[in-house]
């Protein structure tokens, strides 16, 4: 038992010549879509889960959870009548799309002003 207690002391010391001339990366904070990317984006979801143009889309938002940092809800434009309206939560991390899913009551998605994608 000494001996390990010796070695871990011995192993501990080494860590303290820490190498300096490795650069610490700066993180940069995220920033919303462009309007291409959000077009992008869009038309992506719109073949994946099928929908019938033309969609709505409301502002950009900030989000603390999901896969992207922003995002903004989505719906059909002309809604069936005897079906109800989807609303989906479209991730975007800066100019990237990210995902979509169904969104949920956290997102406030049936709660939007929507306008049709410019």
């Amino acid at each position: 038992m000494r001996y390990v207690c010796l070695l871990c002391v011995l192993l501990s010391g080494c860590s303290v010549f820490a190498d300096n001339s490795v650069p610490i990366p700066v993180v940069q904070p995220a920033h919303p879509p462009s309007q291409e990317a959000v077009r992008k984006g869009i038309d992506s979801l719109v073949k994946q889960a099928k929908l019938t143009p033309p969609v709505e889309i409301s502002a950009i938002r900030k989000v603390d959870h999901g896969p992207g940092d922003y995002f903004l809800c989505l719906r059909e434009a002309h809604a069936v009548p005897d079906k109800k309206q989807l609303f989906y939560a479209v991730f975007f991390d800066n100019d990237g799309y990210k995902d979509f899913r169904l969104s949920v009551i956290v997102e406030a998605c049936e709660l939007q002003q929507y306008a049709q994608l410019k």
